[in-house]
């Protein structure tokens, strides 16, 4: 998958459903999705941040579970796929 690094929701929502499509896990927080699918570096802005969770959140099937812990994050808000 392509760097992104605008914050603009249009290109960042089409990008996080494409690596959900394919994503194996069913647990997932704004982080892991900057790192892992948009091959973000650094620290993610907080407009950032927003623009992946309303694309996560607009994915069909995909929750708001609240604060998840993950060793490499911390406490993350965080998205599980509804089965």
């Amino acid at each position: 998958m392509a760097r992104i690094t605008t914050a603009d929701p249009k290109i960042v929502a089409p990008a996080v459903a494409d690596f959900l499509a394919s994503y194996p896990g069913d647990l997932i927080c704004a982080r892991q999705l900057w790192y892992e699918g948009l091959e973000g570096h650094g620290i993610a802005s907080p407009e950032m941040v927003a623009a992946i969770e309303a694309g996560i959140a607009a994915v069909p099937g995909w929750v708001s579970v609240g604060d998840v812990r993950y060793e490499k994050f911390g406490a993350q808000n965080s998205y599980a796929l509804k089965k």
